[in-house]
């Protein structure tokens, strides 16, 4: 997975995450982690926002930020086993995935595109469990933290 992603962000100069998810319903909020996780390495390269159920809000303030590369990061039913991840670009996306977001992540993913001149690709984590409660299972736990190390391997964060 983390060849995908050092791929993605190879040539990145300037680098913007938005993390998606409702904190209320448990694994669906593990996109927010890793921007919690992530904020202690924000710089003049990366940027993160955490978009919770409303990520298209952060549309024009992560353009101001010129990105040349922009990952949006969210629980994605990926077929496979709780916490695995993978990156998706915007053709691959099933719309109707996603339904606790005000917008599809297609048409945030196409936008961001038009407007900010900027690579945008999609990480998909598994989620465990989208039951009401506000802790995430451990395999989407562990998730976030490989997610944010392989993204410090990536932009070479200290």
């Amino acid at each position: 997975m983390s060849n995908n992603l050092d791929m993605f962000l190879k040539a990145a100069a300037r680098v913007v995450i938005i993390g998606m998810g409702n904190e209320l319903r448990g694994d669906d909020a593990v996109g927010l982690q890793v921007i919690r996780l992530l904020k202690p390495y924000e710089n003049d390269r990366l940027t993160v926002f955490e978009g919770h159920m409303m990520p298209e809000t952060f549309v024009a303030p992560a353009c101001a930020k010129k990105p040349t590369h922009l990952l949006i990061v969210d629980a994605a039913e990926l077929g496979g086993p709780p916490g695995t991840w993978r990156l998706l670009t915007s053709d691959e996306l099933d719309e109707s995935i996603f339904t606790t977001h005000s917008i599809p992540t297609t048409a945030m993913a196409t936008e961001i595109q038009h407007r900010c001149g900027s690579q945008v690709m999609f990480l998909g984590i598994q989620p465990k469990q989208r039951e009401i409660t506000l802790s995430l299972s451990k395999e989407c736990q562990q998730a976030a933290r490989d997610i944010v190390r392989s993204l410090q391997h990536s932009l070479h964060l200290q």
